[in-house]
């Protein structure tokens, strides 16, 4: 894809979508076509089961919330996407709501260059010694996160979603 700097690939994050499929999926309308990969943070486990029927070929990796009942997907994960590490969790099994130091420290131990979570609902992003640690909100609160990787390095943001 090309970006104002380049060529660049975009990654949407999402979580705590609590069963709001109509805005979950307009942020997938909206980026289809121009990310490389979605990942959702959890609270989300209808919208992202529904995913593969509704828009198949949409590359999705998501982890598990504390409301994802029946979800057989990890509580975590690590992957690397364009040579950088991304760790992700819901949140709450790093107890965010009070501070963001066990998150951090977690990511950390895995080699991670971008920290996500959601759970408190609260949109953050902030780079900390390097690390890009990024909470969404959440998309039944209209926030989500954009990542774009480029050769010049990595911009980070949340964003609304136009009602």
């Amino acid at each position: 894809m090309s970006g104002k700097g380049g060529i660049y690939l975009r990654i949407v994050v999402t979580s705590d979508s609590h069963r709001d499929s109509r805005r979950f999926f307009k942020v997938i309308d909206r980026h289809i076509k121009n990310a490389a990969i979605f990942i959702d943070l959890g609270d989300s486990e209808n919208e992202v089961d529904m995913l593969e029927m509704l828009r198949p070929g949409v590359v999705m990796k998501n982890v598990r919330g504390n409301n994802d009942w029946s979800s057989t997907a990890p509580n975590e994960q690590l992957i690397t996407f364009d040579g950088k590490k991304i760790f992700f969790t819901h949140g709450h099994g790093y107890h965010v709501k009070y501070g963001y130091g066990e998150i951090i420290r977690r990511a950390r131990e895995q080699g991670a260059d971008i920290c996500l979570f959601g759970h408190t609902h609260t949109p953050y992003f902030e780079i900390v010694d390097g690390l890009y640690v990024m909470n969404p909100g959440a998309i039944c609160e209209n926030s989500y996160g954009i990542i774009d990787i480029e050769k010049s390095g990595i911009m980070a943001y949340t964003t609304k979603i136009d009602n």
